[in-house]
């Protein structure tokens, strides 16, 4: 009993989630597909955005290092416990505050990044008329593919982003 009870609610829920599809199905429905991963790869300000990233990364690894070696210089000098703990806490503020930088400057050039990306996605649908935009890896039949032309439209953008530092001053 409890089994046919599941069955039967499976298959009114199908049937409404169809009649509810009827509508859209009537309209005319320009569908597009675009490979992101394509799009990433062909995107030179990605990997120009990634080697800056590298860079800030690499910069506050030598910072981490850099206060670490102080520290222990301090601690085999045999200073006081007072001024230690000052010093610890001076180079951990100042790694805190480098790291804070970093990850303001991360998350503006990725919004930016995700912005442009977006922006010539819809300039693409819209001129060649697509209602829906869907990730190609996410369609198994059928759609426009407009990942040429989103491409082609990334490559002729203007840079936004350029240096992302100046955004998070």
């Amino acid at each position: 009993m409890l089994k046919s009870s599941k069955t039967m609610i499976a298959l009114t829920g199908f049937l409404f989630a169809q009649a509810l599809a009827l509508p859209a199905l009537a309209q005319p429905a320009g569908i597009g597909v675009v490979d992101k991963t394509k799009l990433y790869n062909a995107y030179p300000r990605l990997k120009s955005a990634a080697d800056e990233i590298k860079k800030d990364e690499e910069r506050i690894h030598s910072l981490i290092e850099t206060s670490n070696k102080e520290f222990d210089t301090a601690k085999k000098l045999k200073k006081p416990e007072q001024e230690l703990k000052s010093l610890h806490t001076r180079l951990q503020g100042t790694i805190d505050a480098e790291f804070k930088k970093f990850q303001n400057k991360a998350l503006t050039m990725e919004k930016q990044l995700e912005t442009e990306l977006d922006n010539a996605i819809k300039a693409e649908a819209s001129s060649k008329q697509l209602n829906s935009v869907l990730d190609k890896s996410a369609v198994l039949l059928g759609g426009t593919d407009i990942t040429e032309g989103v491409a082609k439209r990334l490559a002729s953008s203007p840079t936004v982003t350029g240096n992302a530092e100046s955004a998070t001053k």
